[in-house]
């Protein structure tokens, strides 16, 4: 892939080298004019090198900071055969007994992980990934066996 120069500023995600998984921690600021490389996304967000190091951002702040010569000839910025998520209408009024998850930090080092009660186990979240964790009687305390 080519390099391509930023026309504005943008604040991203930094991923892990080896994973690709999102590291805890504030965005970056990655400045006008440097020089990134895509190397892939899915339809809401693009990743891409800086400096050698990998990060994620949404799609269209990735677009905007390239601006739209640089979109169209950049495989991993076009959207291209990938539609657009569709949002769910709205709700006249929201409903009395709206259901919520509440979610659980788990101490895990310099990861951001979560874990959600649901019904038959837990929902565990660590960066955009989830799963489920079978656990009927919601037994697992948060830690690892080892």
């Amino acid at each position: 892939m080519a390099k391509i120069s930023l026309i504005k500023r943008m604040d991203a995600i930094k991923l892990h080298p080896r994973t690709l998984a999102p590291v805890a921690g504030p965005e970056v600021n990655i400045p006008f004019g440097a020089l990134v490389e895509a190397i892939g996304g899915d339809h809401a967000r693009v990743k891409f090198l800086f400096l050698g190091e990998p990060y994620s951002v949404r799609r269209e702040v990735f677009v905007d900071a390239i601006g739209p010569d640089a979109a169209a000839q950049t495989p991993a910025a076009a959207p291209a055969a990938i539609p657009a998520p569709v949002e769910p209408a709205e709700a006249a009024e929201p409903a009395a007994n709206a259901a919520k998850l509440r979610f659980e930090r788990l101490d895990a080092g310099g990861y951001a992980v979560a874990r959600a009660k649901v019904p038959g186990g837990w929902l565990v979240v660590y960066g955009s990934g989830v799963t489920f964790y079978p656990d009927a009687k919601h037994a697992w305390d948060g830690t690892s066996l080892a």
